[in-house]
This record gives structure tokens, sequence and C-alpha cells, in this order.
């Protein structure tokens, strides 16, 4: 089975991903047509989260064919959780706690601080201006808070739709660019959302 979904927006590669591998019967292979860097990414975390084996082929044009085995062995290894994390999500919607500079300072200060606790949230979930934080110049203190935290484990996501809104999708320096669905999911699945 082949779909297209190139020139969609988030999170509309994922769902039509999901509803065609509902509807493919075992020992399939669904081809997964996208353009977007955003949407390769997407569509290939979310299919692995899934428990299916994947394999992206791209073209010189931008476009790639993201492959998905359904029904077969598949090397994907489920986590039993690891005791280093809470079952948490830091929701963050703002690059500031608060307003200006003051909020600034407390933003850095407070991803800096979450490191020297004993446990870590699970991941962290960066939309609308939070994805300044991610993008941020590669010498700045929230960097390197939030590349320290990643190396700890903690999973980092900006928002694709708001990465593309503010033209900054190449200036990703940590985490992994997210969606919709994953993030509706996280936040559901998550105990606790401490939102920003």
């Amino acid at each position: 089975m082949k779909i297209d979904c190139c020139n969609l927006a988030c999170p509309e590669p994922v769902l039509k991903t999901k509803k065609a591998l509902e509807e493919l019967p075992d020992d399939s292979i669904l081809e997964v047509k996208v353009n977007s860097i955003s949407s390769k990414e997407n569509v290939t975390r979310f299919a692995t989260k899934a428990g299916y084996e994947s394999r992206m082929e791209e073209s010189d044009d931008g476009t790639a064919v993201i492959s998905i085995i359904k029904g077969y062995a598949c090397a994907v290894v489920a986590s039993d959780g690891d005791d280093r994390f809470y079952n948490k999500t830091l929701f963050l919607k703002t690059d500031k706690v608060g307003s200006g500079e003051l909020g600034e300072k407390l933003m850095a200060g407070f991803l800096k601080s979450i490191l020297e606790l004993p446990k870590l949230p699970n991941q962290i979930i960066c939309v609308n201006e939070a994805v300044k934080l991610t993008t941020a110049p590669a010498d700045h203190d929230v960097i390197q808070s939030l590349q320290a935290l990643e190396s700890k484990g903690v999973e980092i996501y900006s928002c694709g739709v708001c990465l593309e809104y503010f033209n900054v999708v190449d200036d990703l320096k940590v985490g992994k660019i997210g969606n919709a669905y994953a993030t509706v999911e996280m936040l559901l699945e998550s105990e606790n959302t401490i939102s920003l």
C-alpha cells in the first residue's frame, strides 16, 4: 500500500499513516511519501514507537519514501521504564517565565536547576515561542542546559509547526521535531504535566 503525505500539515502525515497501518493486513509494507523534515522524523518515530520497523529512502528533490513493515519480526525493543525519571512531562509554551529579561533569566535558571534534581522529567515539550529555546545560539546557557538534560536521557521535542512558523527548523540544536499527535499522546500518558 502507498500513501502520499506530501505538503500535509502536522499532524496529518502521522494520522494518515496510523489509519493506513490499522487497515493494512499483517505481513504487509506501507510506503509513506513525505517531503518535509518534520514529516520524515515524525512518521519514522511514530512507526518505531508503535513497534514497526521502518526504513527511509530520500530523493534529490527533497521527498522521501518511508517503508513501514507490518507483521514481520521487528528489531524494535520496548522500554521497561527507568527509575532515573519521574513519569512527568514539562510542557513549555514560551521561552520565558514571565516576561522580559527577567523572564529569560528565570527560564535559564529553571532549566539549569532541573539538572540538579535526583530524578528528571521523562520529556520536555516545546510549543509556540518555547521553540526559541531549542533553537537558541549554541553558546546560550539554555542550549547547554537542554543538551545536558538530553545527554541524561530526557527526551526533548519541539513542535514542527511552531519551528516552521518561526522559520527556525534549520536552527534546531537539541532534541527532535515533534508533532501534535505524539504531543497529545505523551501528555495523556504522563502522570503529571507541568506547564510553563
